[in-house]
């Protein structure tokens, strides 16, 4: 019987610049650090990690929800896509990031968990993390 997993993590942007950054090409590759190809509109196929996930966005709610199917290199030919949706929600310091992945394989949801943390969001995290910078704010200044 195939697994859900459900991830959650606080980024310091916006839920538009997250939107903005898994839907883009360019920035997909940078935060994970191997290629991406995205097209970014409903229906649209994209491929990461240089071709070894693939998929289609079939729903695209700015600046809220995407919604993926998903699939590897590694699945069995014939073998259904499983499903990736990503909610963002706003946040006092800016925007919690929900990932929800369903169809997981049965026996493989600690792997795919494992992987989504290292491969994905510990990335996300860093690459918005440097943008933002450190800065102290001087409340009575």
């Amino acid at each position: 019987m195939a697994e859900t997993l459900k991830i959650t993590v606080d980024l310091p942007v916006s839920p538009e610049r997250v939107f903005r950054a898994w839907l883009d090409s360019y920035e997909h590759s940078r935060f994970t650090g191997s290629p991406a190809k995205i097209n970014d509109q409903v229906g649209g196929a994209y491929t990461t990690y240089d071709g070894y996930i693939k998929g289609v966005t079939l729903v695209r709610s700015p600046f809220g929800r995407i919604v993926q199917s998903w699939r590897t290199r590694d699945f069995p030919p014939g073998s259904p896509d499983t499903q990736v949706e990503i909610k963002l929600e706003p946040t006092c310091l800016g925007a919690q990031f929900i990932l929800v992945h369903s169809g997981v394989p049965d026996g493989q949801s600690r792997e795919y968990m494992e992987a989504w943390e290292e491969k994905y969001l510990r990335p996300l995290l860093i690459y918005f993390e440097e943008q933002v910078g450190e800065t102290a704010v001087d409340i009575d200044g």
